[in-house]
């Protein structure tokens, strides 16, 4: 995907990384891997036969929206965490380096994950070998949410986290309708800014921060295409201390019962989870139309999609 927020990196400079950071190691091949949206990632071939990754975060000049500050950092500190914690596939994290000697942005170099993203191989799978895939990956998911904080908010910003879930909450939208005002993006501001208020009650109920991956669609699960094993997860850099309920697996692009049952949740929801999804869903579509004017895609489909997910949330929660 085409993304303003993408650090270009040559050959040249992707060489002299991996003669810095990995002892012994020469590049011979380098090209980018292009399906993501925010930060850039290529790929690296060493001489001795590795395969690895390149993740790069935006420009420092790149405006990017208040919650994505210092991501890259998080996800090299959650990957680490997560493969350390549980059994979920994960990437090893081979270098990471702020310095910005070699590059304008922080980087890191992780392991290259074999396979075919999901979704791109669903569509080829029985519904026996899909059930398989997303009780599995449910399950993994369970474990990376009993993983504990002491307060909630993003990872990659700890100075801003707060007690409680209804105050985190609140913060983490006021700042997205601030991004959204700052870039002057047209929405119904005046209907959305009470929402967290309106229904902290059911935001309450949520007493523990757990890691929450957030972004586990399937275009970030890797699985092999011949034994259809999960060969690993990618992507934790929005990673964040809060209501498991909040992944987008539950909800934001409808109900996997599958994936519900390898987790072990229970459906329906209750009124009070209900209304939780109802506003982790505006949040998460609020993201993706803002995030359109900041990063300057290349069309506008993800605005126009976005927009009218948004538009029904609205009309259940007001």
């Amino acid at each position: 995907m085409q993304s303003l927020s993408k650090t270009p990196v040559s050959y040249a400079t992707a060489a002299e990384i991996v003669r810095q950071h990995l002892t012994g190691a020469r590049l011979t091949e380098f090209h980018e891997l292009t399906e993501g949206f925010y930060n850039a990632a290529y790929f690296l071939g060493l001489e001795d036969g590795r395969r690895c990754v390149l993740k790069v975060a935006p420009p420092h000049e790149v405006r990017v929206l208040r919650y994505e500050q210092n991501i890259l950092a998080a996800e090299v500190d959650a990957l680490r965490r997560v493969r350390a914690g549980t059994k979920m596939p994960v990437p090893t994290v081979l270098c990471h380096a702020e310095s910005l000697e070699l590059l304008p942005s922080p980087f890191f170099i992780m392991d290259f994950i074999d396979g075919q993203p999901l979704h791109q191989l669903r569509p080829t799978l029985s519904q026996e070998q899909q059930k398989t895939l997303d009780q599995t990956i449910g399950g993994y998911l369970r474990e990376m949410n009993a993983i504990t904080g002491a307060d909630f908010g993003y990872y990659a910003q700890p100075e801003t986290r707060q007690a409680t879930w209804p105050a985190a909450f609140a913060a983490l939208f006021a700042n997205v309708l601030q991004d959204g005002l700052d870039a002057e993006v047209k929405l119904p501001y005046d209907e959305l800014r009470p929402l967290p208020e309106r229904y902290a009650a059911a935001l309450a109920e949520v007493c523990e921060p757990r890691l929450v991956h957030w972004d586990l669609w399937d275009g970030n699960i890797f699985v092999d295409p011949v034994t259809l094993q999960l060969t690993g997860i990618i992507d934790f850099e929005r990673v964040l201390w809060a209501d498991p309920l909040m992944e987008c697996n539950f909800g934001a692009f409808g109900i996997n019962p599958n994936f519900i049952e390898g987790y072990g949740l229970r459906l329906p929801y209750s009124p009070a989870q209900a209304t939780r999804r109802a506003l982790y869903n505006t949040y998460l579509y609020l993201i993706m139309v803002i995030e359109c004017t900041y990063r300057q895609y290349a069309t506008d489909d993800q605005e126009k999609w976005a927009r009218g997910m948004l538009e029904r949330q609205l009309g259940e929660l007001l």
